[in-house]
């Protein structure tokens, strides 16, 4: 998808890109360089310590779940 940069360095976002981030006026986006060819557009979020809840749930689950991973570790204590 291609969009045309203007006299003042601005880019329009492509309809397309828009509806499928869900991006509304005035919200903050950011452009992280990959290289000399590409930029990465990254929606920042309305609410940054929403957009972190539930981030480590997977990390419990792989060790058992919250409780069995204390509780294992409480017992080590008393070695």
């Amino acid at each position: 998808m291609a969009t045309t940069l203007s006299k003042k360095y601005q880019v329009v976002v492509p309809k397309e890109v828009r509806t499928r981030m869900r991006l509304r006026t005035g919200e903050t986006v950011a452009l992280y360089p990959l290289d000399e060819e590409r930029a990465l557009l990254v929606k920042h979020p309305a609410d940054p310590l929403k957009a972190l809840r539930g981030l480590g749930k997977d990390v419990w689950r792989s060790l058992g779940g919250t409780r069995k991973y204390i509780r294992s570790e409480r017992k080590s204590w008393l070695k």
